[in-house]
């Protein structure tokens, strides 16, 4: 179990340092001072005064809220129509990445939990409470083609975990970032000292999941790289253990979780570099265009709790939910 705790204290770790980056745009740093002293009756009077404009606030607060409540007689995108009348959030997910998506065991049933989970029930929660109506989610969890598929099919409202590209923003719409991670380079230990791991990569093979960033990046940053795209993380994995590549590049967590569950894999603390917006712009939600309402109400969500520090406590959770099952679970998809 010590091993589960340090990996999830790393996870921890590694995913709210992400989620302040993605999320720091835009708000500014507020300092706190100390008030001069003041006499009771100035105390008094300034509390009646406060006490007023909390009031008035709290007032104006409840107008705009009202004015800004869904309403179901306008015209609105295919997302807010479909839960206007079913009901039902469907969410692509691409699964088998814990800390973001997997599968334990809760109460002897099997059941989908991570980060990107909780946020989801959280976001029908408020859903629910925006649109005046019960919301519940629907998952379908499958790999990056399948999740595109149902999207294009109609099938799904949006698919979790993308990277707004420019590419891929000439086709579908994203909201704001809500990930990002480092990006890791995994090898099998015995090859952890060896001289192909530097300048470009010549004669190196790297493998990744197919039309990630990671392929991206790594093309960009490692130009004789020979590359390979493997449908997701336990093909990526099988392929180095079995000597078809010499490397895998994910993500920090996803590298965390790999070496954790794999003795004989080590993560190349030299290979790993930390994204910047030019070209890994993180994580966000995925949907067709027309949905510019239900992405603006999107963006307000992920800000609020981001704000309310819930976005940090689900990551933290999702991490300690890791145990020795996950990690068996993990170990017997390679």
């Amino acid at each position: 179990m010590r091993k589960i705790k340090k990996l999830a204290a790393l996870c921890m770790a590694g995913v709210m340092a992400a989620s302040m980056t993605a999320c720091s745009g835009g708000e500014t740093a507020e300092t706190t001072t100390a008030a001069p002293a003041t006499t009771a009756a100035e105390t008094t009077a300034e509390e009646t005064t406060a006490e007023e404009t909390s009031a008035a606030a709290e007032t104006e607060a409840s107008g705009e809220a009202a004015a800004e409540a869904f309403d179901p007689e306008a015209e609105h995108g295919p997302i807010f129509t479909d839960l206007a009348e079913n009901g039902v959030l469907k969410v692509g997910i691409i699964g088998n990445s814990p800390t973001f998506c997997f599968h334990t065991v809760e109460n002897g049933e099997d059941v989908l939990v991570g980060f990107e989970v909780a946020g989801m029930y959280e976001m029908a929660d408020r859903l629910s409470e925006y649109m005046g109506r019960d919301i519940t989610v629907e998952f379908t969890e499958t790999d990056f083609t399948g999740c595109m598929s149902a999207l294009q099919a109609n099938q799904i409202h949006f698919v979790t975990r993308l990277s707004p590209t420019d590419e891929r923003k000439e086709t579908w719409l994203f909201t704001n970032v809500y990930h990002k991670s480092d990006e890791c380079y995994v090898a099998r230990a015995e090859d952890l000292d060896s001289d192909k791991f530097t300048g470009t990569l010549e004669g190196v093979t790297v493998c990744g999941t197919m039309g990630s960033i990671d392929i991206t990046m790594t093309e960009y940053l490692y130009p004789d790289a020979e590359i390979q795209e493997l449908s997701g993380l336990p093909d990526q994995i099988l392929s180095v253990k079995n000597g078809k590549s010499d490397l895998a590049c994910m993500n920090a967590v996803n590298a965390a979780m790999t070496v954790a569950a794999n003795p004989d894999l080590v993560v190349v603390d030299s290979l790993t570099w930390e994204p910047t917006d030019e070209f890994d712009k993180g994580c966000g939600l995925c949907m067709a265009y027309g949905n510019e309402d239900f992405a603006e109400w999107a963006n307000g969500f992920w800000a609020d709790i981001t704000e309310e520090g819930l976005w940090d406590q689900m990551q933290s959770d999702a991490a300690a939910q890791l145990d020795e099952k996950v990690l068996a679970d993990f170990m017997e998809q390679q």
